[in-house]
C-alpha cells in the first residue's frame, strides 16, 4: 500500500494559504526582513528557525498584523492582509508567556474568546469540552493556572487559541518555558493536535532539533533573509550552504581546492593529508575553493586502518562525549583540525575499545559527505 505523501508545496496546482511577496520590514534604518518571498500551505506544520535577531519573530508579528509592512505583500488565502486590523484576521497567536488570565478557571481560560465574540451558551459550552478533549485536560477545568504545571499550562494556552477556529495558528517559541523531557513530549502533542484539528502552524524557534521534529517544512532564516526552505530530512542531509550546514545538527567543514574527477571531486584540502573524495549531488559551477561537510554519525572510528575505503584519516582521540546512547570522539588530524566522529553505544562501557590519547582512523564513503560552494 502506498502511503499518502503530504507535499502540496511539489503541486503546481495548489493554492498557498499563505503568500509573502516581496515583503520587506525596516525599522528606521534597520532592515528587519529584506524582501522576502515565500508560500506556507494548508495543513502544514511550517516552522521558522534562526538565530536571535535573524527576523522570524517579525515575520510572524506582521502575519498577526501587530507589525506594519514597509514593502511587499502578505496574503491570507488570496486576500491582502495589510488593511485587515489583527482581531478581524483568521490567525491565532500564542505567546511563549501563555498570557493565561489567573483570576479565571482553565474551562473559563479557553471559553473567553468565544464569550467576547458572543458565542451562544451551549455552543460554547460544546466548543470548550472539545478543547478540553483535545488536550487532555478534562480533569483540570476547575483548576486556575497557578494549579497546575507548566506543560499543562502551554496545553491551555493552545487549547484557547483553538477555540476560535483559526485557520491560522502562530506558535512564538511555545515550549521554551518547558524542561528538556517535557518539551519533547509537548513536540509530539502539538503535532498530534496539528494534525487532528488540520489548522496550519506556523512555528518561530531558535532549537533545531524542535524546527526537524514538528515541522513539514522548515525555513532557515539569517539576517532578514531566507537561506533554505526544506523539508527536515532535505535540510539535514542535502544543505545549500555552510551556513545551513553548521546550523542544523553537529558537522565537520573543511575546506579546499575542487579536482574533478569524472564524476566525482578530489579535495586537497590540507599539506601532507590525502585529498578528499566526494560525490557532488549537483554539478559544481567550477569555483576552485569549496567546502566538504560531513555529519559525525557518517564517519567511522577504528584503531585498525580500514581497508578498501577511499577516505581514511588519521589522528588522536582528544575527548570522547557520552551521551548515553551515542557516544562522540573528537579527533585532532596531523594540520591540527579537530574532526568528529560519532558512535552508537550499542556495547556495554567496558567492552568499547577507544579512549583517549589513542591512534585512530577516521573512514567515510565517497558520497557521505555534501560538497558546498557558498
Amino acid at each position: 500500500m502506498n502511503q499518502k505523501v503530504f507535499a502540496p508545496w511539489d503541486d503546481p496546482n495548489e493554492e498557498p494559504l499563505i503568500q509573502f511577496k516581496g515583503v520587506t520590514k525596516r525599522f528606521g534604518d534597520f532592515t528587519a526582513i529584506d524582501d522576502l518571498t515565500l508560500d506556507i500551505y494548508a495543513k502544514e506544520f511550517f516552522a521558522l528557525l534562526g538565530p536571535s535577531g535573524c527576523g522570524k519573530t517579525t515575520m510572524m508579528r506582521m502575519l498577526a498584523g501587530f507589525e506594519t509592512i514597509t514593502e511587499g505583500k502578505i496574503l491570507l488565502s488570496g486576500q491582502d492582509m495589510a488593511p485587515v486590523p489583527p482581531n478581524k484576521r483568521a490567525v491565532n497567536m500564542m505567546f511563549q508567556s501563555y498570557a493565561l488570565f489567573p483570576h479565571l478557571s482553565v474551562w473559563e481560560n479557553i471559553a473567553f474568546g468565544l464569550k467576547r465574540e458572543g458565542k451562544p451558551k451551549d455552543e460554547i459550552e460544546a466548543r470548550v469540552d472539545e478543547m478540553l478533549r483535545l488536550t487532555r485536560l478534562k480533569k483540570f477545568e476547575k483548576r486556575k493556572p497557578h494549579q497546575i504545571s507548566g506543560g499543562q499550562r502551554q496545553r491551555v494556552a493552545l487549547a484557547r487559541s483553538l477555540a476560535k477556529a483559526p485557520k491560522l495558528l502562530l506558535l512564538d517559541e511555545p515550549l521554551g518555558a518547558l524542561d528538556k523531557k517535557l518539551r519533547e513530549e509537548t513536540q509530539f502533542e502539538l503535532m498530534d493536535i496539528q494534525e487532528s484539528t488540520g489548522t496550519t502552524f506556523v512555528i518561530v524557534t531558535h532549537d533545531q532539533e524542535e524546527a526537524m521534529t514538528v515541522a513539514s517544512r522548515v525555513a532557515v532564516m539569517d539576517e532578514g533573509r531566507l537561506v533554505q526552505v526544506d523539508t527536515p530530512d532535505r535540510i539535514y542531509e542535502a544543505p545549500n550552504s555552510v551556513y545551513v550546514a553548521d546550523f542544523i545538527g553537529d558537522v565537520n567543514i573543511v575546506d579546499g581546492r575542487a579536482e574533478p574527477e569524472g564524476e566525482q571531486i578530489k579535495l586537497h584540502w590540507a599539506e601532507g593529508q590525502p585529498p578528499i573524495t566526494g560525490t557532488p549531488s549537483q554539478p559544481l559551477t567550477g569555483a576552485e575553493r569549496v567546502h566538504f561537510a560531513i555529519r559525525p554519525e557518517k564517519v567511522a572510528i577504528a584503531k585498525e586502518r580500514p581497508e578498501g575505503r577511499n577516505n581514511v584519516l588519521e589522528g588522536e582521540v582528544i575527548d570522547i562525549g557520552y551521551l548515553g546512547n551515542i557516544s562522540t570522539y573528537h579527533v585532532r588530524l596531523a594540520n591540527g583540525q579537530i574532526f568528529k566522529a560519532q558512535t552508537a553505544n550499542t556495547r556495554r562501557l567496558a567492552n568499547r575499545g577507544i579512549t583517549w590519547e589513542d591512534k585512530v582512523y577516521l573512514s567515510f564513503t565517497d558520497t557521505a559527505g555534501v560538497l558546498l560552494e557558498r
